[in-house]
């Protein structure tokens, strides 16, 4: 296949070199000199293990160029954009680099007898794909995305030291694309890698790169954090990460990863408080064990003020537990959700499969009592009781025989609170346009 890959930086020098040597056809296109230039003599002009032997290989056998020049463009399959996305003193991303070779693009798509297959590489916050890059195309070109040309977002997951390592031996491979076709080349080009494409919308992939990397500093600046208090009480950190690690359960695993509702439960909100306690007498600086609490609170206001925007004036808060299958009420975000609810005058009538009035003993019910007085006229013990009349389901449980009740009733808005309907169920209530995920990018659109 003929590549072209726009910007020469470290992204798209080991990018153009790895394709290369796979084979392909590639030029690199960059307007500094001291980039393209050492490329078109098969050296490298960046510092990376392994590159240099890489692009002199290529070089020797033909397969890789690099010019100042857009016409390459004319002749090549797809055009792979690399080029910087720098931050403004605001924490704003700089995008004239990605606009102005979107218009470069533009321009030579007019001289171009066949639909070209455009890659975006660069890193740029969700929607920019779809909401700028790929107007900035069709205003230069005059043409029609996925039409006369194909656009796709391919996030990249190279780490400086060992980017051609990574290149090879990616964690996923995705293609974000929003137009019929818009794929194809690109997994096409990507194939040869061995980790199967995920075809997601441009803004899931683009997503996913902030989240990959919003994630590797959380965890830094967790491991820090922790290691600061853990010292004011002469404790080794590092020896209690080496044990944190080990548990690929709950740790290091999926779990606690899928957007769902606020954490509550005996145990997180009551340790969360501890560290933050023990954080505060040490004089210990710990701003992200202090924020747990504050976006905890801030999820459940979000839900609030869906709610009451709206101008829904009665719901069906249905699962009251912290977590389906128990019976435990302690710390329960959906207590905190029914009372701040009543609180702007909303109506409520809630229902847990598992939480019967008579039965509640010990510190769930006085939890209960003292955290939703009058309950007597909230809590139902029917699930059609609490449905009836109400404009909203609050969904908080994943119960089967509670999401089959919802089935079979009057189709009306489905918040998923749980964030753990199976695949079957949640596509049921999405193919009927009743469900809005918690952690969906398009929450709240219908109010």
């Amino acid at each position: 296949m003929k590549v072209a890959v726009l910007g020469m930086g470290y992204v798209g020098c080991v990018t153009a070199a790895c394709l290369a040597d796979a084979g392909h056809m590639v030029v690199g296109i960059d307007p500094a000199p001291h980039k393209y230039e050492p490329i078109a003599r098969g050296e490298t002009p960046i510092v990376e293990p392994g590159l240099s032997e890489l692009l002199a290989k290529s070089h020797a056998s033909g397969r890789i160029s690099a010019t100042s020049e857009m016409f390459a463009l004319r002749t090549v399959d797809i055009a792979i954009v690399c080029v910087g996305t720098p931050s403004l003193p605001t924490g704003e991303l700089d995008l004239k680099y990605v606009k102005s070779v979107a218009r470069d693009i533009g321009a030579e798509l007019k001289h171009r007898s066949s639909p070209l297959s455009i890659m975006l590489r660069s890193t740029v916050l969700p929607g920019t794909t779809s909401d700028l890059f790929v107007p900035w195309i069709e205003e230069a070109a005059g043409l029609k995305e996925g039409e006369d040309f194909y656009v796709s977002f391919c996030p990249e997951f190279l780490r400086e030291a060992t980017a051609i390592a990574d290149f090879y031996n990616p964690p996923f491979t995705v293609v974000g694309a929003d137009s019929p076709g818009a794929a194809e080349v690109a997994t096409e080009l990507l194939s040869f890698i061995g980790v199967p494409v995920q075809v997601v919308a441009s803004g899931v992939a683009e997503g996913l790169k902030y989240s990959c990397n919003a994630f590797h500093a959380l965890k830094v600046a967790f491991a820090n954090e922790i290691a600061r208090v853990c010292i004011e009480r002469d404790v080794d950190a590092r020896e209690v990460m080496n044990l944190f690690v080990q548990d690929r359960e709950l740790n290091i695993s999926h779990r606690y990863l899928r957007p769902g509702f606020a954490f509550g439960g005996s145990c997180l909100p009551k340790d969360v408080r501890a560290l933050q306690y023990l954080s505060e007498v040490t004089g210990v600086d710990a701003p992200l064990l202090n924020s747990l609490t504050e976006t905890n609170e801030a999820h459940i206001k979000r839900v609030v003020d869906m709610v009451t925007s709206s101008g829904i004036t009665s719901v069906a808060q249905v699962g009251l537990t912290f977590k389906p299958a128990t019976d435990d009420l302690r710390e329960s975000p959906f207590l905190k959700l029914i009372s701040a609810l009543r609180q702007n005058g909303v109506r409520v009538r809630a229902y847990d499969p598992i939480i019967k009035l008579d039965r509640l003993v010990g510190a769930n019910k006085a939890y209960l009592e003292e955290h939703l007085p009058g309950v007597e006229s909230v809590l139902v013990d029917d699930l059609s009781e609490a449905l009836e009349s109400s404009e909203l389901v609050l969904l908080g449980t994943n119960a089967a025989d509670v999401t089959d009740g919802i089935l079979a009733g009057k189709p009306v808005p489905v918040i998923d609170l749980s964030g753990s309907l199976p695949p079957g169920v949640e596509q049921s209530l999405r193919q009927r346009e009743t469900v809005t995920p918690i952690g969906a990018s398009y929450l709240g659109a219908a109010w």
